[in-house]
């Protein structure tokens, strides 16, 4: 599994956005505009302009999907009550619930007809408001919150809120057969947190640290520590599941746009590099025009690790005829420095040249794969080489990524990749499902 993104998706927002899938294929997200208006975005075979639903918010929305073709959305309005919108063949009006709320909702759908709202209150406290046949009234559950609460339910009969302190930890409270007490699960919130279960057991938590960072932490047979998944955040986050081992992050950035992060298992090269000697263009920089290449047809490029080999007698390395399966006693010994890197990782070799002069050379032993780039070589030379480690081919075609008349003669970069090459990458042994 790869985290993928950041992307961004426009907009001016002004809150934390929320998000919700509710059909195969089809994710919406909703966030408060510079209007105070409710604006909504929605992703189905490509992702749609902005549009307004209007409203007058005065915290983020919160979103849920609870029965077939049915989406909810609840704010806090200008009167401090919650207020709520839904769409089934069509957009609602708006309706009051009522209450005096002091943070925006939270809302999880648990049973068959059943949907739980969440707020903090007037004494900070979480409160609980709940729709079956008809809306209850509200009740507390105590606590003293000092964020928005995040609600989710993952198994049969269960719910989770979650919310930040007064110690800006992030605290847990559960409905399991009765409502548990409080536990704090530490770290430093910046923001609310956010809530999803994509998996028979798993629970992801998303918060923005005091780095303006997103972190991450989850519950799987015990909750992990905290990770950061980078980028700069200017509200909370939101998260949901749509697929099969997939989740997607949605935030606020420093411009005020929508900016998206996701999880997902995607075809993956894992790259190792090693440096006999240091290239003309930086490891950094080739990396990232691999990346870029390569993502035009949907693989991923992990740059699993990086040493520095202190072998001289190798650094003008023979390397035959550069035919594949046929390897020189030279090559043999330098593929044997596979250090960190698994039997289907690939490892990439930088030396000072080859002999006979190319600006790289796949062929590679059995059991090894990798490739070595010469010191002189271009920026698309790493990518072209780990290519034919992949099966590809040369091309007689100079906007090609495979191009057999040098990748200094790639006339309209980034260079292509076709179809039929994306078939071969990903059918390699070498490209893994992550």
């Amino acid at each position: 599994m790869t985290w993928l993104g950041w992307e961004s998706l426009g907009g001016t927002l002004t809150s934390d956005p929320a998000v919700a899938s509710w059909a195969s294929g089809r994710l919406d997200v909703f966030a408060r505009g510079t209007d105070n208006a409710l604006w909504h975005k929605w992703y189905q075979n490509g992702w749609s302009g902005w549009e307004s639903l209007g409203g007058l918010l005065t915290s983020g929305p919160a979103v849920a999907a609870w029965s077939a073709g049915r989406l909810d959305v609840f704010v806090r309005g200008t009167d401090n009550a919650l207020w709520h919108k839904w769409y089934q063949n069509g957009w609602s009006g708006w309706e009051s619930l009522g209450g005096l709320l002091t943070s925006g909702p939270a809302v999880a759908a648990w049973s068959a007809g059943r949907l739980d709202v969440f707020v903090r209150g007037t004494d900070n406290a979480l409160w609980h408001k709940w729709y079956q046949n008809g809306w209850s009234g509200w009740e507390s559950l105590g606590g003293v919150l000092t964020s928005d609460p995040a609600a989710v339910s993952w198994a049969s009969g269960r719910l989770d809120v979650f919310a930040r302190g007064t110690d800006n930890a992030l605290w847990h409270k559960w409905y399991q057969n009765g409502w548990s007490g409080w536990e704090s699960l530490g770290g430093v919130l910046t923001s609310s947190p956010d809530v999803s279960s994509w998996a028979s057991g798993r629970l992801d938590v998303f918060v923005r640290g005091n780095d303006n960072a997103m972190w991450h932490k989850w519950y799987q047979n015990g909750w992990s520590g905290w990770e950061s998944l980078g980028g700069v955040l200017t509200s909370g986050p939101a998260a949901t599941s749509w697929g099969p081992d997939r989740i997607d992050t949605f935030v606020c950035g420093t411009d005020n746009a929508l900016w998206h992060k996701w999880w997902a298992r995607v075809p993956t090269v894992r790259v190792h590099t090693k440096v006999l000697t240091t290239p003309n263009v930086a490891v950094g920089t080739v990396l990232q025009r691999m990346r870029e290449v390569y993502g035009t047809v949907g693989v991923h490029v992990q740059h699993a690790s990086t040493e520095n080999l202190n072998l001289p007698a190798l650094n003008d390395l023979d390397v035959g005829e550069c035919v594949r399966g046929r390897t020189t006693a030279e090559q043999n010994q330098l593929y044997a420095n596979r250090n960190n890197a698994g039997p289907n990782d690939v490892v990439v070799y930088f030396v000072r040249t080859t002999d006979p002069p190319f600006n790289g050379c796949a062929a590679h032993p059995d059991g090894r794969p990798g490739a070595v780039v010469a010191q002189g070589a271009t920026q698309w030379t790493f990518g072209h080489e780990v290519g034919h480690v992949l099966g590809l081919n040369h091309v007689n075609d100079n906007n090609r990524l495979m191009t057999g008349n040098g990748t200094a003669n790639i006339t309209n970069p980034p260079p292509d990749l076709i179809a039929a090459e994306r078939d071969t990458m990903v059918a390699s042994p070498f490209t893994q499902d992550l």
